[in-house]
C-alpha cells in the first residue's frame, strides 16, 4: 500500500502500543507521530483514529514529563471527540479523565477533580451507576482527593469504585486488585498500617492468582507492601517486597525501565532508613541513571531523585554534595510546576 494508508498506520500506532508498555517512550512518541501523520493526510483533522493517535501521544508525553506537551494533545484529542460525538460519549469521558490526570500531575488538583468529575457525570448518565468506567472515575477521584489531602473523601470515593468492581467481577479480577491497592495505599496515609497491610495483601493474592509470579501488577504488589513494612519499622520483611519487586521488573523489562528506577528507589531510601548509607546512595543513584537515560534532566522522576540523593549525602554529612543535589530538584520541579507546588515546597525544606 505505501506509507499513506489506514493499514500502515494502524501497523505504526500498534507498534508505538508495544514500544510504550515496554517503557521506551521515546520509540513510542516517533511511530504513534508516524500514524498521526498519516491520518492527518488522509482524513484531515477531525477523525476518530486521529484522535486516539493524540490521545495515546498524551499519554506517553504525561510519562515522558512533558505535561505542556501532554495537555496540547490531549487538548486536541478532547476537541475533536467533542466535534465528532458530542459531550455525552465514552470517549469524550476518556479524554476528561485523560487531561484529569495531566492537570493531577501538573498540581492542578482543582482542575483535576473537575474534569474527573465530568467524565464520572457523563458515564453515569451513559451506564448508571454499576459500570466497569463509572468505578474508573470513582477511583481517579479518590487519588485526586488524596493528593488534595482529603483522605477521608478518597477513602469514600475509592471504596465506591470498589463494590462496584466486586459486584461486576467478584474478588479475583484486576480491578478489584486496583481499588485494594489504592485503599492500601490511602490507609497508609492515614497512619491505619494494619489496615494498608491487610488491602495490599489482597490486592497481591489476587494478582498472583491471575498472573503468576512474573507480572508487573505483582511487582506493584511487592511494592506497595515493602512501603508499608518499611513504616511498621519491619524493615526485614520490606526489604524482602522491595527485593521481590525489583527482580520481577528486571526480569520482564530489563534494566532500563521507569518500574526498575522506582524498585531502586525505593530500596535506597529503605537502606536509607537502616542506616545503611553507602548502599542507600548507590540504589539511588542506579535509579537516577536509568531515569537521565529515560527522559533526560528535566523530569519530576528526576528531581525526587536527587532530593533523595541529596537527603542521603545530608546524613552523610557531606552537606555541599547535599546542597548541589537539593538545588537540582528544585530547579526541575520550578522549571516544570512552578512556585506553587508542593514538591517546589518539598525541595524548600530539604534545602532549608
Amino acid at each position: 500500500f505505501g506509507e499513506n494508508h489506514p493499514t500502515v498506520a494502524i501497523d505504526y500506532s500498534n507498534l508505538g502500543a508495544i514500544y510504550h508498555e515496554q517503557g521506551n517512550l521515546n520509540k513510542a512518541a516517533e511511530y504513534i507521530n508516524k500514524a498521526l501523520a498519516i491520518n492527518l493526510n488522509l482524513f484531515g483533522e477531525y477523525h476518530p483514529d486521529g484522535a486516539n493517535c493524540c490521545n495515546n501521544l498524551g499519554t506517553i508525553y504525561r510519562e515522558q514529563g512533558n505535561l505542556n506537551k501532554a495537555a496540547e494533545y490531549s487538548n486536541k484529542a478532547f476537541a475533536i471527540d467533542l466535534k465528532l460525538f458530542g459531550e455525552y460519549y465514552p470517549k469524550v469521558a476518556i479524554d476528561y479523565n485523560n487531561l484529569g490526570l495531566i492537570y493531577q500531575d501538573q498540581g492542578n488538583l482543582s482542575q483535576a477533580e473537575e474534569c474527573s468529575s465530568k467524565a464520572l457525570a457523563i458515564n453515569l448518565k451513559l451506564f448508571g451507576e454499576y459500570h466497569s468506567s463509572v468505578a474508573t472515575n470513582y477511583n481517579r477521584l479518590g487519588q485526586i482527593y488524596e493528593d488534595q489531602g482529603n483522605l477521608d473523601k478518597a477513602e469514600e470515593y475509592t471504596k465506591k469504585a470498589l463494590a462496584i468492581e466486586l459486584k461486576l467481577f467478584g474478588e479475583n479480577h484486576l480491578e478489584v486488585a486496583i481499588c485494594y491497592n489504592n485503599l492500601g495505599a490511602i490507609y497508609l496515609e492515614q497512619g491505619n498500617l494494619s489496615q494498608a497491610e491487610e488491602c495490599s495483601s489482597k490486592a497481591l493474592a489476587i494478582n498472583l492468582k491471575l498472573f503468576g509470579e512474573n507480572h508487573p501488577d505483582v511487582a506493584i504488589g511487592y511494592n506497595n507492601l515493602g512501603l508499608i513494612y518499611k513504616d511498621q519499622g519491619k524493615l526485614g520483611q520490606a526489604e524482602e517486597c522491595s527485593s521481590k519487586a525489583l527482580a520481577i521488573n528486571l526480569k520482564l523489562f530489563g534494566e532500563n525501565h521507569p518500574d526498575v528506577a522506582i524498585d531502586y528507589n525505593n530500596l535506597g531510601t529503605l537502606y536509607q532508613e537502616h542506616g545503611n548509607l553507602g548502599q542507600a546512595a548507590e540504589y539511588v543513584k542506579k535509579a537516577l541513571a536509568i531515569n537521565l537515560k529515560l527522559f533526560g534532566e528535566n523530569h519530576p522522576d528526576v528531581a525526587i531523585d536527587y532530593n533523595n540523593l541529596g537527603q542521603i549525602y545530608k546524613e552523610q554529612g557531606n552537606l555541599s554534595q547535599a546542597e548541589e543535589c537539593s538545588n537540582k530538584a528544585l530547579a526541575i520541579n520550578l522549571k516544570l510546576f512552578g512556585v506553587y507546588h508542593s514538591s517546589v515546597a518539598t525541595n524548600y525544606n530539604s534545602l532549608g
